[in-house]
């Protein structure tokens, strides 16, 4: 298992940025400007505080040609965020992401804090692990790139576009 530290302020307030990562229409938008198709985004709210996002699609898989060649050019992604709000007025999600037919997957622990009424902090911790034979450290070097990179573009698409 591979494991990356990542961190960024956004200025904007915590419930904006929650907003952001919580709506289908934003996310649908965020998901296929980073290359990703036939993407389908499900919000749900089971309980007051608590935010269930699963994103399902298809996406380019940046690898070598020997790797690509062995699982294809797209994989098919289903994400999973649950979102939960804390007393203090943080935020925390756990983002579980499994692609199809890969024996691997990624999760990330997201951590949103108010720095002040229109600044918030947020740190990740990615990781990723690969049950691959042979492969399986270069596996996860390549997800962890780009589970990396898709995170500091969806960091940049909320300050951008949220």
């Amino acid at each position: 298992m591979l494991k990356r530290q990542e961190s960024h302020e956004f200025a904007k307030p915590v419930a904006l940025v929650v907003a952001c990562w919580t709506d289908e229409a934003f996310l649908t938008a965020m998901m296929q400007a980073q290359g990703s198709r036939d993407v389908h985004v499900t919000v749900e709210r089971p309980e007051p505080g608590q935010i269930q996002v699963t994103i399902a699609r298809q996406v380019p898989v940046k690898a070598p040609a020997l790797i690509r060649s062995v699982i294809g050019s797209w994989l098919d992604l289903t994400q999973s965020d649950l979102w939960q709000q804390h007393p203090d007025g943080s935020w925390t999600a756990q983002r579980n992401a499994k692609p199809k037919g890969l024996a691997a997957e990624g999760a990330a622990q997201i951590t949103l804090t108010p720095v002040d009424d229109n600044t918030t902090r947020c740190e990740a911790e990615i990781s990723v692990s690969s049950r691959a034979p042979m492969v399986a450290d270069m596996v996860e070097k390549l997800m962890l790139e780009d589970s990396t990179k898709l995170l500091i573009e969806e960091f940049a698409w909320i300050d951008t576009h949220g």
